[in-house]
Formats: C-alpha cells, structure tokens, sequence
C-alpha cells in the first residue's frame, strides 16, 4: 500500500481515467477525474465514508495505470468505452447493457411486448433502460389499455364506438402507447392521472394511491428514456464545451462520437459544424445512414453527451449532412 501511496503522488491534477489492477494485472475497477490525483489518493485514506463494495475492491488492488486527457468530458466518454470493453467486475454503472431491451409492436397477438435484441418485424423502439423497468412499463399499459384478456373497448380512445370495429379500436390503444414511447404524446399520463382523480373522487384512496405509484413509474420511464429517442433518429449533435480558455467541439450521431476539434476562440455553431463533418470520411456517413437502430451498447453515451455538454457548455441539434 505504501508503494501505491507513492506512485498517487507523481499524478498530476489533471483530468483522466485510472485503471485498478489486482495482483494478476487484471482490471478490476476503471474510474474518471477531474483531479486524477486527488481522485485516486481518496481510495487510499482510511475513510468510513466508503462503501463496502470500495471498501472491498481497495482490498485487491495491486497496482493502477491511468490515462491522461484534456477534459473532465474526454473522461467520462473514455471512461464508458474502456467499461464497455474490459467489463470490469467492479463497475456497476454502464457495464450492464445486456439488461437493456426493445419494445415491440404487431398487429395481432402478442401486440405489445419486450424484446432482448432487435427485431425487423412490426415496429421496434429502443433500446430502453433497462429491461426490468420496461416489463414494469408494459404491465401498466395492460392495466391502463385492457392489451391483455378478452377484446373489449378501453374508455376514451374513441369517440363513438358504434362506427369503428372493436380491432380498429384497439390499435388505436397501440397507437396511443406508441407515440408516447416516441415523445409525441402525453396520453398515456393523461389517463392515469383520471384513474387517480376518478379513484380520488369516490374515497377509494387505496386505487388512488396504487393509480399514482403507476403515473410515477411511467413517467420517471419516459424521462430517462428520452434523450435516447433523440439519439435514435436522423439527426447530428454538436456540443462546444469551453474550459481553459479553448472550445472543445464534439460530434455525435447515431450512438458514436465521431468528430472533436478545438477552437482557441468561441466559434459559430454553424462553422463547428462544418469543420466537424470534414473529419468523416464519405463512407462513415454511409454507414451511419444505413444504421437503423442503436446497439445497447450505444444506450450510456448519449446521456454522458447530452447532459455534460448542456451542463457545461452547449448541445446544437442540425440536420443529416446531404449528399
């Protein structure tokens, strides 16, 4: 321990990305910093402030190696590559993409449900984090549109149900579920919230407070889903971080990192941009066009973009580079 104690203190106080190793040089633990050194010394202090898992992991470590960067941002995007490809036991966060899954619509049974991998068929929406919280979705729109059990008209989704076929009628509950899922709709909350107030009005508190865990459930759902819907479609993302003085200037689509350059002055988005999309070659643009959906393993970064970038700089959305 000593020996590591020493090796912390040649670390510079600059942004990077370590690597704990166990006695058979085999990463455990892979971690990011703002402050490398003051990162790495805190697991080398008696502190009960650990957890026991850290305090567990502290226990292994033979040695570490790290990985110097220009920004805390750089950090956290090579952080989410190397989990995804050393899978370290001790990583809990983004090394779990395999629970993550797809929903699936059809028009005849099973209408609605939820997929491990993706599928050509009906329409496909995904991936969602994560597998069990979508099962928890799906149970509340059986509950919420009868999808489950004998056809029978769900209240409200038409308005006259004489001249329309209980079939038609229900894919328009399908439809419903499905725009929601997309960020076009806020139905589906709509209608919980009258199963709340409804179940309110009679004094069966019980239903009303069951109702409700269910409007949280969907909604904490769709809140952390919808940045991955944006990352879904043909759109391009720039962010411009500044720090130090300089911009640092990042290209996303479709589930990758594709450009960064930097700037010693603020540059127009518009000229960002522009000098980003020099840097992919014609047939990456090709490929991504082809793309037509996100690998789970595409699920952890948008989120480290998006919400970085819009905390310490910016996100400018454009459109798919023509031809």
């Amino acid at each position: 321990m000593s020996t590591l104690k020493e090796k912390v203190k040649q670390l510079p106080e600059t942004p990077g990305i370590y690597y704990m190793k166990n006695t058979q040089k085999q990463v455990i633990y892979v971690g990011k910093a703002k402050k490398l050194k003051q990162r790495v010394s805190s697991y080398f202090v008696n502190s009960k402030a650990h957890a026991n898992k850290t305090k567990q992991m502290i226990r292994l470590i033979a040695d570490f190696d790290f990985q110097l960067v220009d920004t805390e941002f750089d950090a956290l995007v090579l952080e989410c590559e190397t989990i995804h490809e050393l899978r370290p036991p001790y990583n809990r966060l983004m090394n779990h993409y395999e629970e993550y899954g797809y929903f699936q619509f059809l028009d005849q049974p099973p209408y609605f449900r939820v997929l491990d991998d993706w599928s050509d068929n009906g329409f496909v929406i995904g991936p969602f984090y994560r597998k069990s919280k979508m099962i928890d979705f799906k149970d509340t729109m059986n509950s919420v549109y009868h999808l489950d059990g004998p056809l029978r008209y769900a209240k409200g989704i038409v308005a006259d149900y004489q001249d329309v076929q209980p079939e038609e009628e229900f894919l328009q509950r399908l439809e419903e579920i499905k725009q929601t899922l997309l960020g076009r709709s806020t139905q589906v909350l709509n209608r919980i919230e009258e199963r709340v107030e409804a179940a309110s009005d009679r004094k069966d508190f019980e239903t009303a407070q069951r109702w409700w865990g269910n409007y949280l459930l969907v909604e904490r759902f769709l809140r952390r889903n919808r940045q991955l819907l944006q990352a879904t479609n043909d759109s391009v993302f720039v962010g411009i971080l500044p720090e130090d003085k300089k911009y640092y200037c990042y290209l996303y689509a479709k589930g990758q990192l594709i450009g960064r350059t930097v700037y010693q002055r603020k540059p127009q988005p518009d000229q960002a941009y522009r000098r980003l999309l020099k840097q992919v070659p014609a047939k990456k643009w090709q490929s991504l066009q082809e793309k037509k959906y996100l690998d789970k393993q595409d699920v952890d970064l948008f989120p480290i973009f998006f919400n970085y970038l819009q905390r310490h700089g910016q996100v400018l959305r454009f459109s798919w580079p023509e031809e």
